[in-house]
């Protein structure tokens, strides 16, 4: 007998909020060196040997946080670290720009088409694979505008660099995240092979949708109410383009240029900043009785959010696939840009931020003239 895949929908939805969360477990965490640490060298909680820069870094005695190949531990990720710089300084020019914005909202876009209800159904279903670089139809749909400019930059990559289009995309979508100060390090995972088939639709979520079906669009990518909550965070440093053309290029909250919780407090309680713009579905679940307390769990909590948002993306980044089938190469990541020691009075300064961002990521800028 073969069900309707609303009833499959449904059933999916009260399994999937009833799960707990799933949250990565560290090997050992009293072992400097275990690379999945939160300890370290400099004995700030991060794993990394500065206090300055975070997000499970092994202590590679350089002070700026950046694995090299020579340190590479695991020979299939050496090709990465190439790929890596690719992306992070040929694209991204180390810096927290619209191109690293794009490829966080394009990893979403890509993987949020997954559905455990098509997959039940034996039906062809999204996944982490990359098809949004792949399949040159998918970013001419109106869901996916304001795409078409990384999408054309990426889909090249794959042919150039002999990499599948999911663990170029994927990786950018990681790195996007990392460009970004205060953005944490998520796990990067590679050896996806070519998608299947080209992504269904009518599975992404919609600024419009109310609170309930949106519930329902993430439990079916498998996703709790509290990493529904973590991702939609990524917003902080996203910037509107379509919603409402007359005001292309708002921010959605107002310090757009680094990855913090400022989205979670001025979406809740508003901000007199006229270069913000707030989506419906964002102030919807900020007030939800369903979504309320996780949305203010991270307002002024930046660590709980950022740990929350790693896993959550990850488990994005991995949708329709076995991670056992999968390769660890999170040891070509950078370390996290850690806002705390660059806050003065609960501003970030913008002088410290930018001596910061060139000691972190000075193998990727682009020398001012």
């Amino acid at each position: 007998m073969r069900f309707s895949a609303s009833l499959l929908l449904a059933s999916l939805v009260l399994s999937a909020l009833a799960k707990p969360y799933w949250r990565r477990q560290e090997t050992d965490p009293t072992d400097p060196t275990d690379p999945t640490d939160p300890g370290g060298a400099d004995g700030d909680g991060d794993g990394d040997d500065d206090t300055d820069a975070d997000g499970n870094v092994p202590n590679l005695g350089d002070g700026n946080g950046i694995p090299d190949v020579s340190n590479a531990t695991n020979p299939q990720c050496v090709p990465f670290y190439g790929v890596r710089d690719a992306i992070l300084g040929g694209i991204f020019q180390g810096r927290c720009g619209d191109s690293a914005r794009a490829a966080v909202r394009l990893a979403f876009h890509d993987a949020g088409t997954f559905s455990l209800a098509l997959q039940a159904l034996g039906d062809p279903t999204g996944a982490a694979d990359g098809s949004m670089i792949w399949d040159p139809t998918e970013v001419t749909r109106t869901e996916n505008n304001g795409l078409q400019t990384i999408v054309g930059i990426l889909a090249p990559l794959p042919a150039q660099l002999g990499v599948s289009p999911g663990d170029i995309l994927h990786l950018a979508g990681v790195l996007g995240v990392l460009a970004c100060p205060g953005g944490p390090r998520v796990d990067a995972f590679v050896g996806r092979g070519l998608p299947l088939n080209t992504a269904p639709t009518g599975r992404l979520p919609n600024p419009d949708d109310p609170v309930p079906l949106l519930l329902a669009k993430f439990a079916d990518m498998s996703f709790s109410v509290r990493s529904m909550v973590a991702l939609i965070g990524a917003h902080t440093s996203g910037k509107q383009r379509f919603v409402d053309p007359a005001r292309n290029g708002s921010s959605f909250d107002s310090t757009v240029d680094v990855w913090d919780v400022d989205f979670y407090g001025e979406t809740a309680h508003g901000t007199s900043d006229p270069n913000v713009f707030m989506l419906d579905s964002d102030v919807n679940i900020a007030g939800n009785a369903s979504t309320k307390a996780e949305f203010h769990r991270y307002i002024h909590n930046q660590p709980d959010w950022d740990e929350d948002y790693r896993a959550a993306h990850f488990q994005m980044s991995t949708l329709g696939y076995n991670v056992t089938t999968l390769i660890n190469c999170t040891e070509i990541m950078p370390a996290s840009i850690n806002l705390t020691t660059l806050t003065i009075n609960g501003t970030v300064d913008p002088t410290l931020l930018e001596a910061a961002t060139q000691k972190y990521r000075a193998p990727w800028l682009v020398p001012s003239s």
